[in-house]
């Protein structure tokens, strides 16, 4: 049975390069020299006791002398076992917090962090409040026997002081994002007001998409980007691409760039949303 996810997919990967260490006809200390790792490495791979990267495939594959197809197959399984990984409710099964510490490492560890929002106001901008609403929001959808809506929120929170950092951040935002009744409209008020502080930071780039713009592609989706690692999450769960995908979502982005309101024109945009969020006068 396996004990975590993914694992069969792991113990298919230690099986097959095992296989290809004695078709090579090398031990495991023999095969460890070559690479230049510890024997104990060989032997925790093998039995899927330690994570594998690509390089390490790649490694394995040029010493053993495997086929480019059996590289392609090893690297088929690495994938089908990390999107298991990061199935949502499985993420989040010691509650919420623990889901964004791991979004504030990634930040952390890259230098330009690139948004495409089409459903919630970014994380690193939004406020207490619309946060607990969306995280709030998240526990119901999701599920998750773990409640910890305010710790979840403290730490979010924390990943703001990365905007003040040397970080380049890229938001793009459409605008029914502004518009989507997803919280109090007063709590969307502070959001927007929010969102107009970030405008002046000279590493923060905020742009919206209007309504009605012309668009050159369509945005099918919400995504991130920490440095050369994309992001998608679905209604189930997160996706996670480098390579060449990287490629594909650098283009969609270069492209609605293009059509989005910045500066002075994002700042109007927002007054606009605001007055129309405001309470009628008595």
């Amino acid at each position: 049975m396996a004990l975590f996810a993914g694992a069969e997919h792991f113990e298919a990967i230690g099986h097959r390069l095992r296989e290809l260490r004695e078709h090579a006809g090398l031990e495991g200390k023999d095969l460890a020299v070559r690479l230049g790792w510890s024997a104990s490495k060989v032997s925790r791979l093998e039995l899927a006791r330690q994570g594998i990267s690509p390089a390490d495939i790649d490694a394995w594959i040029t010493t053993t002398g495997g086929s480019s197809g059996d590289r392609a197959a090893l690297l088929g399984l690495l994938d089908q076992a990390r999107e298991e990984q990061h199935t949502l409710r499985r993420r989040a099964r010691h509650g919420q917090a623990a889901v964004q510490a791991g979004y504030n490492t990634l930040i952390e560890r890259a230098a330009v962090i690139r948004f495409l929002e089409t459903a919630v106001i970014p994380g690193p901008l939004q406020t207490p409040e619309y946060a607990r609403a969306i995280l709030t929001a998240a526990q119901r959808q999701l599920r998750l026997s773990v409640e910890d809506i305010e710790g979840a929120v403290t730490t979010r929170m924390e990943r703001q002081r990365y905007l003040y950092s040397n970080r380049r951040f890229n938001l793009l935002i459409a605008e029914p994002v502004l518009r989507w009744g997803l919280v109090p409209p007063d709590v969307m008020r502070g959001q927007v007001d929010r969102l107009h502080t970030v405008i002046g930071l000279k590493n923060v780039r905020l742009g919206i998409l209007p309504f009605g713009t012309p668009l050159e592609i369509v945005p099918l989706h919400s995504f991130v980007m920490y440095d050369d690692l994309v992001c998608v999450e679905t209604f189930g769960r997160e996706h996670r691409y480098t390579g060449p995908e990287v490629e594909t979502y650098t283009n969609v982005l270069n492209h609605l760039w293009g059509s989005a309101a910045t500066g002075l024109d994002a700042r109007r945009l927002l007054v606009k949303v605001a007055d129309e969020l405001a309470p009628p006068a008595m």
